[in-house]
C-alpha cells in the first residue's frame, strides 16, 4: 500500500471518529436542554405583591411547582394600564399547559412577549412569588447543541471523504520498484 493512501486512511477515520464525537456532544447538550437551573439563569426575582420592572426583553415567567396554576394572578402594567399576559392552564386547572417540559420544581406559568410590550418601567402585580428568565438564554443552549450537531455532522461527511480517497489511493497507487544497478553498463529491477 502506498504512503498516501496510508495517510488518507489514517487522517478519514480521525477526523470522522471526531466527528461523530461533535454529534454525540451536540445531540447531548439538545437533551439536556430541558435540565436547566432556573435560579441561575433568572434576570429578576418577584415576590408576592407588587413590584417595579425594567423591561427590555422577552421572558418567561417561572413559578414554584405547588402553586395550582387556576390559582396564580400575574399581571405587567404601565401607565396606559394595558395587560397582555395571559395564563393557560389544562383543563383541571392545576397545571399549566406545557408543563411536562419544565425543569424539575418549577412551572412555566406565561410568556412576556416584546410585540406586546415596549421597553420601559412597568408594575407586576403577582399572588406568589416568581422568577423572569430572559428566553435568549434558553435559545443559546438549544443553538449551541444544533450548531455542534451540524458541525459533527459535517466533519464526519469530511472524514468519510478522506477514507474514500485513501482507499482509492491504496487501490491505484503501487509501491515504487526498487531498481539496482551493479555495475557499468548492467542493472536489475525488482
Amino acid at each position: 500500500m502506498h504512503i498516501a493512501g496510508k495517510i488518507f486512511l489514517g487522517l478519514g477515520l480521525l477526523i470522522t471518529l471526531a466527528g461523530v464525537g461533535l454529534t454525540f456532544a451536540g445531540g447531548s447538550s439538545l437533551s439536556d436542554a430541558g435540565d436547566w437551573d432556573v435560579l441561575e439563569k433568572s434576570d429578576f426575582s418577584g415576590t408576592a405583591g407588587v413590584t417595579t420592572y425594567s423591561f427590555n426583553e422577552e421572558m418567561i415567567v417561572m413559578v414554584s411547582d405547588d402553586v395550582r396554576c387556576d390559582e396564580f394572578t400575574f399581571t405587567m402594567t404601565n401607565e396606559s394600564g394595558e395587560d397582555h399576559v395571559t395564563i393557560d392552564c389544562e383543563d383541571d386547572g392545576e397545571k399549566p399547559r406545557g408543563w411536562e417540559d419544565d425543569p424539575d420544581g418549577w412551572y412555566h406559568m406565561a410568556t412576556i412577549y416584546t410585540h406586546n410590550y415596549s421597553a420601559g418601567e412597568y408594575t407586576i402585580e403577582s399572588n406568589e412569588d416568581y422568577e423572569l428568565v430572559p428566553l435568549s438564554q434558553l435559545y443559546q443552549e438549544v443553538i449551541g447543541g444544533v450548531a455542534a450537531a451540524a458541525a459533527g455532522i459535517g466533519t464526519a461527511c469530511c472524514g468519510i471523504f478522506f477514507l474514500l480517497l485513501g482507499g482509492i489511493l491504496a487501490l491505484v497507487l503501487r509501491e515504487p520498484k526498487k531498481t539496482q544497478i551493479t555495475g557499468p553498463g548492467s542493472f536489475t529491477t525488482e
